[in-house]
């Protein structure tokens, strides 16, 4: 089966997907394509009438939900908990979603930085790669005054 087209995704490494929102019928579909962990970034209050754990429970994936619903949710704890997400995931396949794939980039560009110790400029880099864009400014910032 070929792999769906998630809305703005970006393949950053052959087992990590990103993306914004991913329609309810396209986790079988990742599914099928070899998808074993999905990561939602997105706040309950975002995710409407749509159960979205019990939808990847029921088609055999792992689900994991880490609410960020903006700038100021880009914290360390936030980044630690997120860092433990994908140390779970280790080498699963895995999608790691929000509405637009921003939030995602961002966590991404603040891990590298935050986590591994990677410089600025090349966390920035890993984020843009992994879907930043609106949130770059907010996500250099935070780069600038170190994790609080």
């Amino acid at each position: 089966m070929t792999a769906p087209t998630l809305f703005n995704e970006r393949r950053p490494s052959d087992t990590i997907w990103t993306a914004g929102a991913v329609a309810p019928e396209q986790f079988g579909e990742l599914k099928a394509a070899g998808v074993k962990r999905v990561i939602n970034l997105r706040p309950r209050a975002e995710q409407g009438e749509f159960d979205e754990s019990a939808t990847v429970s029921a088609c055999g994936m792992q689900y994991a939900n880490l609410p960020i619903a903006g700038p100021q949710d880009l914290t360390l704890a936030n980044v630690k908990a997120f860092d433990a997400l994908m140390a779970e995931a280790g080498d699963d396949s895995t999608v790691v979603h929000c509405a637009s794939n921003n939030r995602v980039g961002a966590l991404f560009a603040l891990r590298a930085a935050w986590i591994k110790g990677v410089p600025a400029d090349e966390a920035l880099a890993i984020g843009r790669a992994h879907g930043l864009l609106a949130m770059e400014p907010a996500v250099a910032a935070l780069l600038a005054q170190g994790p609080a």
